[in-house]
């Protein structure tokens, strides 16, 4: 072959050969979409979030037959659940799984409002505490997704129960109590429905010694035989290790959620861990601030810093690849956006968007 047609082909094949790394590398973005329910108005918001930035478009708003409270969603994606009060009921929502969004199924009367709503791994199952009468009800799910019309069991534990969020290996389940600083701990039977009680049955809540600390709610370390808890009362974040046999939970660290200098009131509410197990975040409402922890190797917590948020941050979510979090206002009537830097854990805010009245629950998952 002349050497100059080598020469011109050379030319025409390199700039391609050097373009195909970068796209055997290139993986599509992750999409995700973004759940809020507001008690005010009574509304259900689905937005979609924009995986390069974070930002969030508004695809849907659903007015509900009753005042919201948490949700959760099934492993699958399928469907989303809702609690519902006056009177307390849980509604099903049939979910598109391209698009997000919803549509409304029957809901079901239960005995109690739920303070937290949980479905467990195999969808057949949901679990609810409630705050008022200190219960916690299983109820089966219908092959059509609603609840059955009675509870399979019902167990009394304590006033204030705040939580029920069973572990990812769909075993147990943990009832966290303010006022009595105590958590119940239970194991799960998803071939029935049930809970048995782990002895001890009680732990005590972290935070202080010898003060009320007021457990409210959870979150599982995703490699880690840990559980990290979010204390109310005296705004603190404890970690416990996780007995994976026999369920028993076992305090070994508790932090402040706050400054030094901070005298005013403030109550702990929420927490959540990104993805990878390096960042633990908990929510005051007082300090109106969102805590950030870098957790060790071991699952050990240090501060990173507080980041300003809006007022009253009841609930809040991190995005499926922990590159984003998202703080409800409950009473700004705001939901907040943050940018998480994957290196430090800190928090930029990348957005402010205006919510019907009371922000109470945001839910985050992928589509297909």
């Amino acid at each position: 072959m002349p050497r100059k047609l080598t020469e011109f082909i050379c030319l025409l094949i390199l700039p391609a050969l050097l373009l195909l790394p970068a796209c055997k590398s290139a993986e599509p973005a992750t999409r995700q979409a973004l759940y809020l329910s507001c008690k005010g108005g009574q509304h259900l918001l689905v937005y979609l979030i924009d995986p390069a930035t974070g930002q969030l478009k508004e695809v849907q708003q659903l007015e509900l037959p009753g005042q919201p409270g948490p949700l959760a969603l099934t492993d699958d994606g399928k469907h989303l659940y809702a609690a519902l009060n006056n009177p307390p009921r849980i509604i099903p929502m049939s979910r598109d799984t391209t698009n997000g969004q919803v549509a409304l199924l029957e809901p079901t009367t239960v005995p109690d409002f739920p303070t937290y709503l949980d479905i467990d791994a195999t969808g057949k199952y949901a679990i609810t505490a409630s705050y008022g009468p200190g219960t916690v009800h299983t109820f089966a799910i219908n092959p059509d997704a609603t609840l059955a019309a009675d509870p399979i069991q019902t167990t009394k534990t304590d006033r204030t129960a705040h939580a029920s969020l069973i572990d990812p290996t769909n075993q147990f389940v943990y009832i966290p109590h303010t006022t009595p600083n105590a958590i119940y701990q239970f194991r799960f039977d998803d071939k029935t429905g049930k809970i048995t009680p782990i002895q001890p049955i009680v732990v005590k809540g972290g935070g202080k010694p010898n003060q009320p600390a007021g457990p409210r709610h959870y979150t599982y370390h995703p490699t880690l035989g840990i559980v990290y808890v979010v204390n109310e009362l005296d705004s603190s974040v404890s970690a416990y290790q996780w007995d994976k046999v026999t369920g028993v939970l076992t305090r070994f660290q508790s932090l402040t959620t706050l400054p030094a200098n901070f005298t005013q009131s403030n109550t702990c509410a929420d927490i959540h861990l990104t993805p990878d197990g390096k960042f633990l975040y908990a929510s005051n409402r007082g300090h109106n601030s969102i805590a950030a922890y870098k957790l060790d190797k071991d699952g050990l917590m240090s501060l990173i810093d507080w980041f300003e948020t809006e007022a009253v941050p009841r609930e809040f979510a991190i995005d499926t690849k922990g590159q984003y979090l998202y703080s409800a206002g409950l009473r700004s009537h705001k939901l907040a956006a943050y940018a998480i830097d994957a290196n430090t854990g800190r928090l930029s805010r990348i957005g402010n968007y205006d919510t019907p009245e009371g922000p109470i629950w945001v839910e985050v998952v992928e589509l297909d």
